[in-house]
């Protein structure tokens, strides 16, 4: 059982949790709802008359792009070793401050017992590879099972005394079950897991205030003073708890506004990149759960169980130079448009996850927004604009703001190696002239026309003005049972043979996406 000052910090670790997730749904059906009714704006607000397409001009970059598949090869298993490295390093440090001020070692502080407990530590690597391959949360939580069964047998093997299977499996169990359900909370489902992240801090805050002053006004009940008693008159027993619960986030809401603030522009700053926060995110929610029954056991000093975090924000101060590119390479990063049929949310996002997530490894991604990929896009800069109430002004309302809004593309790398998702907000009255000038910033082309069909006018001009692009070293065109490949190759008939190639693609599995990478990826 967990003594009265851990148990506080418990409930409010899951309070935030759990007021985080809430507040992700309801953000995320708002921020959805948003987008829809600015998208379909018939007419931007204070829209000018067209301009003329001469001010899309954009001057075509003459470096070649660097199209090399091996390298990208390169650049995820590199990527994986170095979140497996960082985890094994938080762990080991982890298992250090435990093995010293926590567990009872009787003189035992061997180094075998020191790696086999860091190993086992390490296991958040697990979910580490689940945030770089994208995989499903049911694939996270069995890979995890996998890990852990690795964990018991080494346990059993190096242990001096004699171990029950069952006594290891419960004490591993125990390790990860609460940090577990706490990531799921936050992540699982696909609606929130844009949102929650960025939003569980200030939940954790607020959370952890308004318990602070329920005990501090449970340890003064005995001797309230005056005013307090004047309250409770008025208010009543239950209004005063909920003052008691809700005066903290009154005193906090500028800080927590500020906090924001800062997130969202450190964001913009490059400062982390959202898989470095939600990397470092998780392990916190590792690391608390194991402080908290330390707390217990050996009072404030088991807040050492908290120090191994720091390795997270050093590590990506230190590590961009390991991780760029090799000076050797020539070339420029490529820039790659991904365009499709609208409406298609799982079968969309999949291919997001699968490809364009691996494509971040190697160059820049543009696209127009949309609400479909809001659960793979949306970072703190976005979340916060729209809780400013600013969203509209990333949308571009004329033709005379492509050029400033082409300029304003982030096209430089993230303290860890990958490359941002640019998306161009539109009204129903600009994207199309954006998308021209799209077209003419981009290599390549992953266009997913599966389920086109001849009344998708939008994917029409798409290829029409894809056709018209002499620069493009190709547009790869996936295609299903459904697709009218006829009206859409009557759209392109008048581009060179070699431009445009299809690849059918039924289910996205992992010799498909590789058949995709290989096409995005081939040079001219």
């Amino acid at each position: 059982m967990l003594d009265q000052r851990a148990a506080m910090l418990f409930l409010a670790m899951i309070v935030g949790v759990l007021l985080a997730a809430a507040v992700a749904w309801s953000v995320a059906g708002a921020y959805r709802r948003r987008m829809l009714a600015l998208m379909r704006s018939a007419a931007a607000p204070q829209a000018a008359p067209p301009l003329s397409t001469d001010i899309l001009a954009v001057p075509l970059r003459r470096q070649s792009p660097r199209l090399d598949l091996a390298a990208n090869r390169r650049a995820a298993l590199r990527f994986l070793l170095l979140l497996s490295g960082l985890s094994l390093l938080v762990g080991v440090s982890q298992s250090w401050l435990a093995l010293l001020f926590v567990y009872d070692s009787g003189g035992d502080f061997s180094l075998n017992r020191l790696l086999v407990l860091g190993a086992v530590y390490a296991w958040p690597m697990v979910m580490a590879w689940g945030l770089l391959l994208r995989w499903s949360w049911v694939r996270v939580v069995a890979g995890i099972a996998l890990y852990m069964m690795a964990m018991s047998v080494l346990v059993m093997l190096t242990s001096n005394a004699e171990q029950a299977l069952v006594g290891v499996a419960a004490w591993l169990g125990s390790v990860v079950a609460i940090p577990i359900l706490v990531t799921l909370a936050i992540s699982a489902s696909g609606r929130i897991r844009a949102v929650a992240p960025y939003l569980l801090p200030f939940f954790l805050l607020l959370s952890a205030a308004s318990l602070a002053a329920l005990e501090a006004l449970a340890i003064g009940v005995e001797s309230w003073p005056a005013w307090l008693t004047s309250v409770v008159g008025v208010l009543g027993a239950w209004g005063t708890l909920v003052s008691v619960v809700l005066a903290p986030w009154l005193l906090l809401s500028w800080p927590v506004y500020a906090l924001g603030r800062w997130l969202a522009r450190a964001y913009r700053e490059k400062r982390f990149s959202d898989l470095g926060y939600l990397f470092a995110a998780y392990w916190f929610v590792v690391l608390a759960a194991s402080a908290l029954p330390a707390l217990q056991a050996v009072g404030p000093v088991g807040l050492t169980q908290l120090l191994p975090w720091l390795w997270l924000p050093l590590a990506w101060w230190v590590l961009p130079r390991w991780l760029a590119p090799s000076p050797r390479a020539s070339g420029r990063p490529p820039t790659l448009l991904v365009l499709r049929v609208f409406q298609r949310d799982a079968q969309v996002g999949r291919l997001f996850d699968r490809v364009v997530e691996r494509w971040r490894l190697s160059g820049n991604t543009l696209l127009i927004a949309g609400t479909d990929l809001i659960s793979r896009t949306l970072d703190p800069d976005d979340l916060f604009t729209f809780l400013n109430g600013q969203l509209a002004d990333r949308f571009i309302a004329t033709e005379a703001e492509i050029p400033a809004r082409l300029a304003g593309l982030d096209l430089r790398p993230d303290p860890d190696s990958r490359y941002r998702v640019n998306e161009c907000y539109c009204f129903d009255s600009t994207w199309q002239p954006a998308l021209r000038a799209l077209v003419q910033v981009s290599d390549v082309v992953l266009m997913d026309l599966r389920g086109f069909k001849s009344d998708n006018h939008g994917c029409r001009f798409e290829l029409r003005a894809l056709a018209a692009a002499s620069h493009l070293r190709r547009v790869l065109l996936l295609h299903d049972a459904e697709t009218d490949r006829q009206a859409a190759e009557a759209d392109f008939a008048a581009a060179p043979a070699d431009r445009f190639i299809w690849l059918q693609v039924g289910r996205l599995d992992r010799r498909k996406t590789g058949e995709v990478l290989a096409l995005l990826f081939a040079d001219a």
